[in-house]
């Protein structure tokens, strides 16, 4: 039996679950700027209380601004290049939305670990052993989205292993040395 057919939704929390379950489209997503603008701003949140986590505000706050801008600018500019622009909208509601919802859970537990092991423990590297399922998931939620925005199979893996890794392997440390030396 499945979750989904047991618990009766609304919609767009329906669409949600279903693409996070890798089950539905960008297509499922309301389209709308208003839901654009509040996926955006959950995905900002979510990334900059991931941060938050290990480093100050400033850079957290910082890297919530360019995880936000940079995967919108990347979505615009790859479904512009594969003319497929008029699924913008949806496309970006469906990867900001889906992120959030990942962050969030990866933020939580993120929290837990810090809590369960105190500072002298090495903390930070265990949240990453531990969260690595979560980006795996991400990426793969951004390739599927990718996929049935109408971008071929290698350019969305390529676009979305790159956001990821550049995201998690060179800005968040770089933000965070950046905000040190000031």
């Amino acid at each position: 039996m499945s979750f989904s057919s047991s618990i009766s939704l609304p919609p767009t929390p329906k669409a949600l679950l279903d693409l996070i379950k890798l089950e539905a489209g960008p297509a499922s997503m309301p389209d709308s700027r208003q839901a654009l603008w509040i996926s955006l701003a959950a995905y900002f949140l979510t990334e900059a209380g991931g941060q938050l986590v290990s480093a100050d505000i400033l850079p957290s706050i910082s890297y919530g601004v360019a995880s936000a801008a940079l995967l919108a600018a990347l979505t615009f500019g790859a479904l512009v290049l594969t003319g497929t622009r008029e699924r913008l909208q949806q496309t970006l509601i469906s990867l900001a939305s889906t992120g959030a919802v990942i962050g969030f859970v990866s933020m939580v537990l993120s929290l837990m670990v810090a809590q369960i092991f105190p500072p002298p423990m090495p903390a930070m590297k265990l949240v990453g052993f531990v969260l690595f399922p979560l980006v795996l998931w991400k990426f793969t939620v951004f390739l599927w989205i990718y996929r049935h925005a109408g971008m071929r199979f290698i350019p969305a893996f390529a676009l979305g292993a790159i956001y990821i890794g550049f995201m998690l392997l060179i800005l968040s440390p770089l933000l965070v040395r950046v905000f040190n030396l000031l």
